[in-house]
C-alpha cells in the first residue's frame, strides 16, 4: 500500500514537472510570436510612411514641371532633379522592406514607369526652354507625361494594396499561432488539473482504505496479544500442575536410593537413576516450555545483580563433570586468570551455560571431549563451550536458533526451544551468542556478554 501510495506521488510530480516545460516553451513561443509581431507592426509602419512621402514627392514633381513650364525658370530644374533622386532613395528603401518577390516587382515597376517619365519630363522642359510655346508644351505633356503619371499612381496603389494584404495576412497567421499556443496550454492545464484531482482522490481512497487496514491489524493485535496471554496463562497453570507429580517423583526416587541395600541391588539403583534422569528432563522441558511462553508475551524480566562469572561456571561445571563421567566423556573447565564481574541475571546466566553444556554432553559419544572455558577480550568477557560431537553443517548453524527448528538427528532429544530461548536470554543482557560448528567435529558455541562497569 505504502508502495502504491509512493508511485502515485511519484507520478503526480512527474505530471507537474512535464507540465513546466510545455509552460515555457508556450511562454516562448508567444513571447517570440509577440516579437514576430512588434516588428511586422514596425515594418509595415515604416512602409506606410515611406509610401506616403514617395505620393509627396510625385506630387512635388507634378507641381514642378508646370511651374517651368510656365515660368521657364531653369533654377527650378536643379529642384526637379533633387526630388527625383529623393523619389529613387525612397523606393529603394521600399524595396529594402519588401517581404515577398510580388511587392519588389510592383515597386521595380514603379521605378520603370519613374525613369520614363523623368525622360519625358526632361525632353518636354528642353523643348521649352529653347524657346518652344506654352501651348505646345501643355499638348507635349498631357498626351505622353500625363498617362505616364496616372500609371505610377495606379502601380503605387497596388504597391500600397499589397503591403497592406500582406501585413493583414501575416498578422492573421500571427494571431491564430497565439490562439493555438493559449488553448494547448489551456487544454494541457485542464487535463492537467483534471488528471491530478483523480490521483488525488485517488491517494485520498487509498489512505482512507490503509486508516481502515491500520485498524483492522491494531485490532489483530490485540486479539494476537490477549491469545499470547491466555496461552501463557495456560502453559503456566499446566507446568504447574505438572509440577507436583514431577517433585512427587524426585522425592519417591531420592528416597529409594538412599534406602539402605540399594547398592548393593544394581537393577534397581540403574533403574531409580534412569526415573530420576527422565524427571529431570521433563522439568527442564516444562521450564523451556515456560521461557518460551514469557518470551513471546515480552514477559521475560530479568533480576539483574553484581555476578562472579568465574564462580558461577565453577559450580556449573562442577555439576557437569558428574554427567560428563556417567557418559565416558572427558570434561575440562578453563577460567579466565582475571576475576570477571557481570551485572546480569545470575540465574538466567546459569540457565544458558547449563543448556549449552546439556546439549554438548548430549550430542557427543563416549569417548568425546566437552570443555567450558571463559576468557576476558575488549570489555567483554567469552564463555565458549565446546565439544567433539556430531557437529552441523553451514546450513543447519544458520537455523539452530530458531524456535522449534532441530536437526533430525536431535529430535528425539528435546523440543527445540533450548537453544532459542539462551539466545533470546544473552541478546536481553545486551550479548550475543554464536556458534561455530562443522559436521564431525562438533561444535564451539560462545557467549558474549558485556562486564560491569
Amino acid at each position: 500500500m505504502v508502495g502504491y501510495e509512493r508511485r502515485l506521488l511519484v507520478l503526480v510530480g512527474a505530471i507537474a514537472l512535464a507540465f513546466l516545460p510545455l509552460l515555457a516553451a508556450s511562454l516562448f513561443f508567444l513571447a517570440r510570436f509577440s516579437a514576430v509581431q512588434d516588428q511586422l507592426d514596425a515594418v509595415y509602419t515604416r512602409t506606410v510612411i515611406l509610401a506616403h512621402d514617395l505620393r509627396g514627392e510625385k506630387m512635388r514633381q507634378n507641381s514642378l514641371v508646370p511651374v517651368i513650364v510656365i515660368n521657364g525658370d531653369k533654377t527650378l530644374l536643379v529642384e526637379l532633379e533633387r526630388s527625383n533622386r529623393r523619389f529613387d532613395a525612397i523606393v529603394g528603401d521600399l524595396k529594402a522592406l519588401a517581404r515577398d518577390d510580388e511587392t519588389r516587382a510592383a515597386l521595380d515597376q514603379v521605378s520603370t514607369l519613374q525613369r520614363r517619365l523623368l525622360v519625358l519630363q526632361r525632353a518636354g522642359v528642353a523643348r521649352r526652354l529653347d524657346g518652344g510655346t506654352m501651348s505646345g508644351a501643355n499638348a507635349f505633356f498631357q498626351n505622353n507625361a500625363g498617362p505616364l503619371t496616372s500609371s505610377i499612381d495606379a502601380a503605387i496603389d497596388r504597391f500600397t494594396e499589397r503591403s497592406a494584404a500582406r501585413y493583414q495576412a501575416e498578422r492573421t497567421h500571427n494571431q491564430a499561432v497565439v490562439r493555438g499556443v493559449f488553448g494547448v496550454l489551456v487544454l494541457a492545464s485542464l487535463c492537467a488539473f483534471v488528471f491530478c484531482a483523480f490521483l488525488g482522490r485517488l491517494l485520498l481512497r487509498l489512505v482512507e482504505q490503509k486508516r481502515g487496514y491500520d485498524r483492522v491489524a491494531a485490532r489483530l493485535a490485540e486479539r494476537e496479544k490477549a491469545i499470547s496471554l491466555a496461552r501463557k496463562e495456560a502453559v503456566e497453570v499446566v507446568a504447574h500442575d505438572l509440577n507436583n507429580p514431577i517433585t512427587t517423583i524426585l522425592f519417591a526416587s531420592e528416597n529409594l536410593l538412599a534406602q539402605p541395600g540399594v547398592e548393593q541391588q544394581p537393577k534397581v539403583r540403574s533403574g531409580v537413576e534412569a526415573i530420576l534422569l527422565a524427571t529431570e528432563t521433563m522439568r527442564r522441558l516444562i521450564r523451556n516450555i515456560l521461557d518460551h511462553s514469557k518470551i513471546e508475551a515480552g514477559g521475560l524480566v530479568l533480576a539483574k545483580e553484581t555476578v562472579d562469572l568465574r564462580r558461577l561456571l565453577a559450580d556449573i561445571a562442577d555439576q557437569f563433570a558428574l554427567s560428563a563421567a556417567r557418559k565416558g566423556l572427558d570434561f575440562a573447565y578453563t577460567p579466565d586468570a582475571a576475576q570477571p564481574l557481570l551485572e546480569a541475571d545470575e540465574g538466567r546466566i546459569g540457565q544458558v551455560v547449563a543448556n549449552l553444556l546439556s546439549n554438548a554432553i548430549k550430542f557427543t559419544e563416549p569417548g568425546g571431549t566437552v570443555s567450558l572455558s571463559s576468557r576476558v577480550a575488549d570489555g567483554a568477557v567469552v564463555v565458549e563451550v565446546r565439544d567433539t560431537g556430531w557437529g552441523m553443517s553451514p546450513e543447519q548453524a544458520a537455523r539452530v536458533f530458531e524456535r522449534h527448528w532441530q536437526g533430525e538427528a536431535a529430535a528425539a532429544h528435546g523440543n527445540g526451544l533450548g537453544l532459542a530461548i539462551s539466545k533470546a536470554i544473552v541478546e536481553a543482557h545486551g550479548g550475543r551468542l554464536g556458534v561455530d560448528s562443522r559436521p564431525g567435529e562438533g561444535s564451539a558455541f560462545s557467549v558474549v556478554l558485556p562486564l560491569a562497569a
